[in-house]
């Protein structure tokens, strides 16, 4: 929420807290309790919106990218080592161009490609791969290195989504907002009415609901100061 809608935030929460210190003065069903329950409605709705524009935590991109990144280098540095014996081994395994993101993702897609088995897979080519990640196996990488290939590189898949997903619930929590400011203040000026009216004669009670239902204003900004004079010119 902005500042403006802070204040008035603040408005329905006095609001709410003068109608439960003062509900016994007020029939059930009446116009007042209505509005009092209106307050609280908006209250609510106003608290979730919040929450929902601060979104949810999620691991960074960076943190996911990194371990990519470090699975990447364990590969090709691994490659490197068994090109020695093997000459070629490590033209399937290019580090990244770069070390941005679209190249970090598109080598290990690469990376994946010669590794992991797919369905169209014929049975020969299934027992290639298999014996190809052996080799790094065999060098002492983890037996799971492939399953931790593909686990970091499907997070940066899902975190994504997560946070285009988030970002859209952001939106839609901010456009929620102005209704309900809208609907609180109409409330408050329904209340207003009321107030005066029940307690025209109870001043105490009528002060303390104008203090809870006072929206401060909103601040101005100050006016740029005039341009000076143009100086006269020297006469002649």
């Amino acid at each position: 929420m902005n500042d403006r809608d802070q204040r008035r935030y603040d408005v329905f929460k006095r609001v709410q807290t003068f109608g439960n210190d003062n509900g016994a003065d007020f029939a059930a069903g009446s116009v007042a309790k209505t509005n009092f329950t209106a307050i609280d409605q908006v209250i609510t709705g106003l608290d979730q919106a919040k929450a929902g524009q601060v979104g949810n935590a999620h691991t960074s991109k960076d943190t996911l990218l990194n371990a990519v990144r470090l699975d990447l280098q364990n590969i090709t540095r691994t490659a490197a080592a068994i090109d020695q014996d093997e000459p070629g081994f490590a033209d399937k395994f290019h580090p990244p161009k770069a070390y941005n993101p679209a190249a970090l993702l598109t080598t290990a897609d690469a990376f994946l490609l010669q590794l992991v088995a797919q369905p169209t897979d014929s049975t020969a080519v299934k027992t290639a791969k298999t014996a190809l990640a052996a080799k790094f196996v065999a060098h002492e990488m983890p037996a799971g290195f492939v399953a931790s290939l593909q686990a970091n590189r499907q997070a940066i898949t899902d975190a994504e989504a997560d946070m285009e997903s988030d970002s859209e619930d952001r939106i839609g929590n901010t456009a929620n907002i102005g209704p309900l400011i809208q609907q609180g203040m109409k409330a408050v000026n329904t209340l207003d009415a009321i107030m005066h009216n029940k307690y025209g004669t109870q001043p105490d009670k009528l002060a303390a609901w104008q203090s809870a239902s006072h929206v401060e204003r909103d601040p101005q900004r100050a006016k740029a100061p005039p341009a000076p004079a143009p100086a006269a010119a020297p006469a002649k």
